[in-house]
């Protein structure tokens, strides 16, 4: 399968060739490996030059060097299921899609230490061009990778979503499915997006014959797919036709071990979007952290006051609050006992809709994999290397190794102790350079 090249990245926002040394903190590189103390990074050109120890790293001479004493450097957050651009406040609809509003969108993911994003379905050229001035080097925002349109049946989930309707590509046979599959891959989509979900019983969803040839035919151009999903016998067929990426948690059931056994021999990364289910009935609880400077400090008043009163009561009138609740509960189980079998857990959130909040979710995701059992290092693993592997741009992003991209994250407090640390924001580096 092809490799996404993002070769682009050494030419990201330096425009010298000013060296930059950060130091003496304490570096957890995304590997997996033991945190690496009073640690040097050596950045250059937006990548990393050199890192290691302070006693087998030195610093250039003319190099601008940081003290980080104290501090602790994570890699960015690599999140592979977002939406940019549709919304403004709490209107979903394509006459926000602007530049100016996904550009927005993209700082803010940024300011919250989320270095890429995958907007996953509901985009247009647009997003193309912004991608592309990223990858000759006007990075001013989170990197994105896009799937363009995705694809469901005739009717099918999501089109009935505000905003949605003729975004989500239609499809109503193999052949046609095979045909737009190719034409994502000429317009250069990064990836490919589709639904398969019936919504409780209440749409239609892509039959095994049509996600077959979409999946089929994403692999001959060199793409892969990822998939919204819920049940488990339809998550079983999709990773039996191929299936790259699980987009979210299996929640109709408990996995089995037949599902453990397909994830792990296909090599399938599986994202729980936990986020995602739980935006569906909290804010009828109006929780306390709608008052958190760190949530606030990405929103309005204006959204919070929607959220605490029209989203809030439509919530608690929704008559399957119960069910989502239980969504929930099943994601957390199923996460915890694929994550214990050896399954490549990756990091997504689903943000961008209302409700779905850009920055401060990917936080609150932590936080919950946290509570279903999974350690601050697997967590940190799974927005890091696996999130990279997942959209085949390892050799480039994700850990904080020599060669890859300068993308990291300056805390004040150490995550390993206690994930919600990753909040403790000092400071986003962003292909070498800090943002402001």
């Amino acid at each position: 399968m092809r490799k996404i090249s993002i070769a682009f990245l050494s030419a990201a926002l330096t425009l010298s060739a000013q060296v930059t040394v950060l130091q003496h903190a304490t570096v957890i590189d995304g590997t997996g490996g033991a945190p690496i103390p009073d640690a040097v990074i050596v950045i250059a050109n937006g990548k990393i030059r050199d890192i290691g120890p302070s006693s087998s790293v030195q610093a250039p001479e003319s190099a601008q060097v940081v003290d980080l004493s104290g501090k602790t450097i994570m890699p960015g957050i690599i999140n592979l299921h977002g939406h940019v651009g549709m919304v403004k406040g709490m209107s979903q609809d394509m006459k926000n899609y602007t530049r100016e509003n996904a550009e927005a969108q993209l700082r803010l993911y940024a300011s919250y230490g989320v270095t890429t994003t995958t907007s996953m379905g509901t985009d247009h050229n647009l997003i193309i061009k912004i991608r592309n001035d990223q990858r000759r080097g006007k990075l001013s925002g989170a990197r994105v990778f896009t799937a363009l349109q995705g694809f469901t049946t005739l009717g099918g989930y999501p089109t009935h979503a505000p905003g949605v309707k003729g975004v989500a590509q239609e499809v109503a046979s193999a052949a046609q499915a095979k045909a737009w599959v190719n034409r994502l891959a000429d317009r250069k989509a990064d990836v490919i997006k589709m639904w398969v979900d019936d919504h409780h019983g209440t749409f239609d969803k892509l039959s095994p014959t049509v996600y077959g040839a979409i999946i089929s035919q994403a692999h001959k151009r060199g793409l892969k797919t990822f998939a919204h999903l819920y049940e488990l016998e339809d998550a079983k067929g999709l990773v039996k036709a191929g299936l790259d990426v699980m987009a979210h948690s299996i929640r109709d059931e408990m996995v089995d071990d037949e599902m453990i056994s397909l994830l792990k021999e296909n090599n399938v990364t599986a994202v729980a979007t936990l986020t995602r289910e739980q935006s569906t009935f909290i804010y009828a609880d109006k929780p306390v952290w709608l008052n958190d400077p760190f949530f606030t400090r990405g929103t309005t008043p204006e959204v919070i006051h929607a959220v605490r009163t029209q989203l809030s009561e439509t919530q608690k009138k929704d008559p399957e609050r119960d069910t989502l609740k239980r969504d929930l509960s099943i994601a957390m189980i199923n996460l915890k006992k694929l994550s214990d079998a050896g399954v490549r857990i990756g990091f997504g959130t689903d943000t961008g809709p209302p409700g779905r909040f850009i920055g401060y979710c990917e936080h609150a995701e932590m936080e919950l994999m946290s509570m279903a059992g999974l350690t601050p290092m697997q967590i940190i693993q799974s927005f890091s290397k696996n999130a990279a592997e997942a959209l085949g741009a390892g050799k480039e992003l994700g850990t904080l190794e020599k060669g890859k991209a300068a993308d990291l994250v300056v805390l004040d407090k150490d995550p390993l102790e206690n994930i919600r640390n990753s909040r403790t924001i000092h400071a986003v580096y962003l292909g070498g350079k800090r943002l402001e």
